[in-house]
């Protein structure tokens, strides 16, 4: 498995243990198909690109990694979509995880719509910067 996979795989794993405390519906990645109510919240985590450096004898990474975060609670969509925001920073910041040893948080964009229902969603932003041997991922 390439370092990159077991970078992604940390962090579901991280914010898979939102779930209980939470009320996280679904965390996976790269889910492609719209979702419905019953599966919301849900966040979304995507490796998006990635910068390397390979002036050396080893690769440098600089991976962008976005989170998506998909809510619909009627009155309380935005409150709540907040608040899940919170819990992902510090689960992405919490240490204990040499994987994600050198991380920085870039942002988020949040945005609301309204069809049927009420959707709020938000886009977190993270790079991870981590190494491989040449040629590798």
């Amino acid at each position: 498995m390439s370092k990159r996979q077991t970078i992604i795989d940390a962090i579901v794993t991280r914010l898979s243990a939102l779930k209980v405390s939470d009320g996280i519906v679904r965390v996976d990645e790269w889910i492609v198909h719209k979702l419905n109510e019953k599966e919301m919240p849900a966040i979304v985590v995507r490796d998006v690109s990635s910068k390397v450096d390979s002036s050396g004898g080893s690769l440098t990474h600089s991976l962008s990694i976005e989170i998506d975060i998909l809510v619909t609670e009627s009155t309380t969509t935005m409150t709540r979509l907040r608040q899940i925001m919170s819990s992902v920073l510090t689960a992405i910041g919490a240490e204990g995880d040499d994987l994600l040893e050198y991380r920085a948080y870039e942002g988020d964009d949040i945005l609301a719509e309204h069809q049927d229902h009420f959707y709020g969603g938000a886009r977190m932003k993270f790079s991870v910067d981590y190494s491989t041997v040449a040629w590798a991922i």
